[in-house]
């Protein structure tokens, strides 16, 4: 603070005044974990009294205001027609308050007469743009927190867009942008999902581009409709007076569908607006609805370890692995290693198999049991197949064998630091390495988030030459399944790369801001093992989907399930997942351009597996409703190295 009388008046006022000063003391965001929650308060009006206003705003406990930037016409004013609009700031000028202030606390909404109109003529569609582009300019003058532009006009989204486009690219805008987007637009009920996709694909998929989402007193009548928000960049959700319920004791609450909706939006980051009203009491209506959000918000369950430790991940486009090709590092082993599922049912599929060879007649000191554990990485399914052995009182001979020299290291020290007796540690590739005599188990984790995506099939056909006759595989079975997704976050960072092999590349992510067309979840690709009949593992699928609502598919969502023995499964399928499980996130094939479809409407797939002697690679493409080009042709830029 500067001391009083140092400088001029103004600075040492502004600085005293600081919002920043109000914010730290009175003013806190709800807090929550894994994130806090900022509610602000819109206000229909703006006043002279910028700084009295935003010093009540944070006594009443709001994070930021958001308030109209400029002096709105009466509605019986007509629209400037001929002349040069002039600017004409709500406020005096940007010194009333200082920039950090303005960065901070305030997000400004620009004139609602600027949506054009059908009615319009020329003349006054070129002054929406002129007076588009002048608003904008001064908002990102004052350097507010965020703009709200108004609600687009359903039947002339065309032009509004066609405005907004020309300055996103033209650089004119740095500020976050706002659309309000009501849920439904009255008087016909339009969805504003349909009003906001249209924007959206006009101006190109432009991610500077953000949704305030303005809930309305009636939701539309599915579920599975509104839950194509929660995959869409909505910054703010606006909760109009009107949609308030009083309870038994006067104060304000949601419906059950409203609350519903909250505690969704709650897990994606998502900052309230509480909007005002006119009335005399509307300082303590306002307040009371905070309290409200800030106990609904607070109410949310705790996240789960499995949660916790998929945050960090989520919406976040990895490479797959390539064991194969590359050596895995000691943080992603163990990173696996700690999965508390995974191991489980691999220990009890060995341990039945084990029981399974014992009523055989194997398993004895005269006759013990081999078993080669290929892929070992640092020992784990060698310390499943020890323990399962031990259960069932079964002896045992080990092969560990694994191609990464810095893997093998680890497993040395853990047959002299645990008395590995019976294992032996080969340091070679799998499918070349030649076994000293036949295995009674051949036991894998090879599977990627496709199933067959690291190379499982061509491995275990490999190695499947030193298995005995009765032999077993574990595991013995997976298949790969797909479902349409809607995911603009993700497009658009395959998008930033600016090249067409990321779009012909598959990730590995864990999904959050996504949507699905269907629940139907179908399956790709199969394989068995043991292969005896070395048969093709190239693979061709045609998979067809009828969407349930409209939507905007961005890709596929890949996941796979895996008998292991005898029944016993780990899955990342949704119909079929292993709660808590969390080694494998599902994969995304992105789509070059998204595909608008309408519900009822057939979306046909076509899927490749292909291979030559240096490669395996997925090809993709969609024929309906509109054929597109296929992907990744040749292997050109996505492929696995054997």
């Amino acid at each position: 603070f500067r001391v009083l009388g140092e400088g001029p008046w103004w600075q040492w006022w502004f600085a005293g005044s600081c919002w920043h000063c109000w914010h730290r003391t009175v003013a806190m965001p709800v807090c929550g974990a894994p994130d806090s929650l900022y509610i602000g308060r819109e206000f229909e009006k703006a006043t002279e009294d910028l700084r009295g206003l935003l010093q009540g705003a944070s006594e009443s406990k709001f994070d930021f205001v958001v308030i109209p930037l400029f002096k709105r016409p009466p509605p019986e004013a007509p629209l400037p027609n001929g002349e040069e609009y002039e600017l004409e700031p709500s406020t005096n000028s940007d010194l009333v308050l200082d920039s950090k202030t303005w960065s901070s606390a305030v997000v400004g909404s620009l004139s609602e007469w600027l949506v054009p109109s059908h009615t319009h003529t020329p003349a006054q569609a070129y002054q929406c743009r002129r007076a588009l582009e002048k608003e904008l300019h001064w908002a990102s003058h004052l350097g507010v927190y965020g703009i709200m532009l108004p609600a687009p006009a359903p039947e002339t989204c065309q032009i509004y867009a066609a405005s907004l486009g020309r300055l996103l690219l033209g650089g004119t805008v740095t500020t976050q942008l706002m659309l309000r987007v009501p849920l439904l637009s009255s008087p016909d009920q339009v969805d504003g999902w349909q009003t906001w996709n249209n924007i959206r694909l006009l101006c190109d998929h432009n991610p500077r581009l953000h949704v305030a989402l303005e809930l309305t007193a009636d939701l539309p009548s599915s579920e599975h409709e509104l839950e194509r928000w929660f995959a869409e960049p909505v910054r703010a959700v606006i909760l109009p007076a009107d949609i308030f319920l009083n309870n038994e004791k006067g104060f304000p609450v949601l419906s059950k569908r409203h609350k519903a909706l909250m505690m969704r939006f709650f897990r994606h980051r998502v900052q309230v607006i509480v909007q005002g009203t006119e009335s005399t009491d509307a300082d303590t209506e306002a307040s009371k609805c905070l309290h409200y959000i800030a106990r609904l918000f607070q109410s949310k369950a705790a996240l789960t370890p499995k949660e916790q430790f998929e945050l960090p991940y989520h919406d976040y486009l990895q490479a797959p692995l390539q064991p194969l090709q590359d050596d895995l590092e000691a943080q992603t082993y163990e990173t696996f290693e700690q999965d508390p599922v995974k191991y489980v049912q691999y220990e009890e599929a060995i341990f039945r198999c084990f029981q399974h060879k014992l009523a055989a007649g194997k398993g004895s000191k005269a006759q013990p049991l081999a078993a080669i554990v290929v892929g070992a990485g640092r020992g784990p399914l060698v310390v499943a197949v020890r323990k399962s052995a031990t259960k069932a009182g079964v002896e045992v001979r080990v092969w560990a064998v694994e191609k990464n020299p810095n893997a093998i290291i680890t497993l040395k020290h853990r047959v002299k630091l645990e008395g590995w007796t019976n294992v032996e540690v080969v340091g070679e590739d799998m499918r070349f390495w030649s076994a000293p005599q036949k295995a009674d188990l051949l036991v894998s984790e090879l599977l990627g988030s496709f199933g067959d995506n690291e190379l499982s099939p061509e491995c275990l056909d490999g190695a499947q030459r030193f298995l005995a006759s009765d032999g077993v595989c574990i595991p013995c079975r997976y298949t790969s399944y797909l479902t349409p997704v809607s995911s603009p976050k993700l497009w658009n960072d395959v998008k930033n790369y600016s090249s067409l092999a990321h779009f012909e590349t598959a990730y590995v992510v864990k999904f959050h801001q996504a949507f699905y067309p269907t629940k139907d979840v179908k399956p790709c690709f199969s394989f068995e093992h043991p292969n005896w009949a070395l048969s093709s593992n190239d693979r061709y699928a045609e998979i067809e989907f009828t969407s349930e609502v409209e939507s905007l598919v961005h890709g596929f969502a890949g996941y796979f399930d895996c008998e292991l023995y005898d029944g016993l499964s780990v899955s990342i399928n949704p119909d079929s997942y292993s709660e808590g499980m969390f080694s494998w996130f599902p994969i995304y094939f992105p789509l070059r351009t998204p595909v608008l479809i309408k519900p009822g409407q057939l979306l046909k797939s076509h899927w490749w597996r292909c291979h030559n002697d240096m490669k395996v690679w997925y090809e993709w493409v969609i024929s309906a409703p509109t054929p597109g080009a296929v992907h990744n042709s040749g292997g050109r830029s996505y492929y696995i190295g054997k």
